[in-house]
């Protein structure tokens, strides 16, 4: 059953997030089960009790109960004050009363939003069959790996260069299955993925991607064809007191043939060295000869306080894995983890990367004006104790490039990053959105691309492509690459709602409102999806409505932050030049992350012959004298 980003495997009793597992057994999933085969309907306390527990348990069961339903909400990361997921129903029992249907089931019809109020979004529960669950697992392997043939065949093809080997590092598995452990073994997956990145003559296939297999059944040699690696990482960790014990295989990926393998153990506290000895274990396995300067960099490790690493894992596993709040739960982890070993670069950068994600265009869970200095600090705090890493060059340059304006500086240490760790996707996708701004679209286009290559089930990657193609005009190539995104994964907001635009920049409102209406019931009312909903009703003459959105905006303005830019975005479709120019002005002010492809943004053309608008942009460009969206030698339409 899926919902939201979340897939419950019920005869697994697995619950994925995105593709990833997120630690839920034993009763709490029962009740979960529960629940999403019959979401809208009430679940009795009985009902529960009479299934879950056994005949001589009575005397417990409300105890019991209620810390199982605790423990589902933290892992949905949900609220019994204010529910997504799962609803009390006082004295009487739960209700699941999030939009909930079989995998193999085609998408609900979209909805209307009335707004306000802003209204739930409850398709009828789909029939159970399991021979159609079978069958839509089927349909979703062959659909994953048609759409990766496609993306090959169809996609802008990357820059020519002699191709590096490609390596997939696989989810360490957890012997001994302790719940507890599982924090520790994915961290570690993901520090040697970021080790081995740093080795320039290798391609790494990025996090998120590779945890797409965990628990995964499936042949190594399918697997490496799938995510189009030479040689798999597989292994396995385990903490037993202070020790850690680490054994990792190199496997070759069509023979299946095995390359390389070791076995360590070390102390915790000298885990950054395990790390960084094994990678440099797995790169001669794969015949990679290192330079003089990568087996300095990988042989260099300080030792970690072990509650600092504890609390860096713990902060991984919230920013990645819990909705809502994971970021700031995240970022107290990080803060945790450098208050205890104030020399712990990884949290420094996860503290970069976690405040830069928190004033994001987008999600914008707390102004810019905020967070971008608490990214900066950070970021230059890790470079102040370790100025080789690549993943604090890369989180300043963001902060230099989109938001203090130093194009050239920026840019410059960009690259810097990209060369020390040509693996790191996130960059080569933030690059992308940078250079889309100045209007070098054919490059922003290429770094999309790249992300995309070396994370190819990350749906941030696919949605990133598509909004590079829309930005440049390339509207055809645009609407087949976003089809084929939401093809992996229907559930995909952000990559429905710029399908839906590259339909209002063609004229068809028929196709293009549906789809902005089915991308807000997915994205559970996103600010910026309903923004643009608004836009659309009032651009296709829907005055009340597009009136509606913008009066629910200004509601939701006194709960939270609501960046002006989005009320700027409705006032255009209603027409209303003036009132846009001067929610422009104000989000101009706020430093919104917006502000950044203020030149390139279809929907603003209408604007560019507005003087004050020309002013604005050219308050934002990037360049010396070249506004956003103007670079010379750009082929876009205008």
């Amino acid at each position: 059953m899926r919902f939201g980003v979340f897939e419950a495997r019920l005869n697994a009793g697995e619950l994925h997030k995105q593709g990833m597992r997120v630690r839920l057994r034993g009763q709490p999933f029962d009740i979960l089960a529960m629940l999403v085969e019959r979401p809208g309907e009430l679940v009795t306390r009985e009902e529960l009790r009479d299934r879950l527990w056994a005949a001589d348990s009575f005397v417990d069961f409300d105890h019991g109960l209620n810390a199982a339903v605790n423990r589902l909400r933290e892992a949905l990361g949900d609220s019994a004050d204010n529910p997504r997921f799962v609803e009390t129903v006082p004295r009487r029992g739960y209700r699941f009363i999030a939009p909930a249907v079989v995998v193999s089931d085609a998408p609900p019809a979209p909805r209307a939003v009335q707004a306000p109020p802003l209204t739930r979004f409850l398709p009828k529960a789909a029939p159970r069959r399991r021979w159609r669950a079978w069958v839509g697992g089927a349909a979703l392997a062959l659909g994953i790996t048609a759409a990766l043939l496609w993306q090959r065949a169809w996609a802008p093809a990357p820059p020519k260069h002699s191709t590096p080997t490609r390596i997939a590092v696989l989810p360490l598995k957890n012997p001994g299955g302790d719940p507890a452990q599982d924090y520790l073994v994915d961290g570690l997956t993901d520090a040697l993925i970021t080790d081995l990145g740093q080795v320039t003559s290798v391609r790494v296939v990025s996090r998120t991607s590779a945890m797409a297999y965990k628990g995964s059944a499936k042949p190594l040699p399918q697997i490496a064809r799938e995510l189009n690696a030479d040689a798999v990482v597989v292994g396995s960790a385990v903490q037993s007191g202070p020790r850690v014990r680490l054994s990792v295989r190199l496997v070759d990926g069509f023979s299946e043939q095995p390359l390389w393998a070791e076995t360590h153990e070390r102390d915790v506290t000298d885990v950054l060295a395990l790390q960084g000895t094994v990678a440099r274990g797995i790169a001669r396995g794969a015949g990679v000869r290192l330079t003089p300067p990568e087996e300095v960099r990988l042989a260099r490790a300080a030792p970690v306080d072990a509650g600092a690493y504890e609390a860096w894992l713990r902060g991984r596993f919230f920013r990645e894995t819990l909705p809502d709040d994971g970021l700031p739960r995240g970022i107290a982890a990080f803060e945790d983890a450098v208050k205890r070993d104030p020399s712990f670069v990884p949290a420094y950068v996860g503290l970069a990367d976690g405040y830069w994600r928190l004033g994001a265009p987008g999600l914008e869970k707390a102004p810019r004006s905020e967070t971008a200095p608490k990214a900066r600090a950070a970021a230059l705090k890790a470079l102040e104790l370790d100025p080789r890493s690549a993943q604090a060059q890369a989180a300043l340059a963001l902060v230099e490039m989109d938001y203090d304006g130093d194009w050239k500086r920026g840019e410059a240490r960009m690259k810097r990053a990209l060369a020390a760790n040509p693996s790191l996707s996130g960059a080569h996708l933030s690059y992308s959105a940078c250079l889309s701004g100045v209007g070098r679209f054919d490059e922003a286009v290429t770094e999309a691309q790249l992300g995309l290559d070396l994370d190819p089930l990350s749906v941030t990657a696919g949605e990133t492509l598509g909004l590079r193609l829309f930005e440049a005009r390339q509207y055809d190539r645009a609407l087949l690459h976003l089809q084929r995104t939401l093809e992996l994964v229907p559930t995909s907001f952000a990559a429905r709602l710029i399908l839906a635009r590259c339909h209002w920049q063609r004229h068809d409102w028929k196709r293009a409102i549906p789809e902005a209406e089915r991308a807000l019931a997915d994205s559970e009312m996103n600010l910026w999806t309903l923004a643009w909903l608004g836009y659309s009703y009032g651009a296709s003459g829907d005055r009340t409505q597009g009136r509606s959105v913008l009066a629910s905006l200004e509601t939701l303005s006194k709960e939270r932050h609501v960046p002006a830019f989005y009320r700027a975005v409705i006032h255009l479709g209603l027409d209303e030049n003036d009132e846009a120019m001067a929610a422009l002005q104000e989000a101009f002010q706020e430093r919104s992350g917006w502000m950044a492809l203020l030149g390139v943004e279809p929907e603003l053309d209408r604007l560019r012959g507005d003087p004050r608008f020309v002013d604005l942009v050219g308050r934002v460009g990037r360049d010396p004298g070249v506004a956003p969206g103007l670079s010379p030698g750009t082929d876009a339409g205008r």
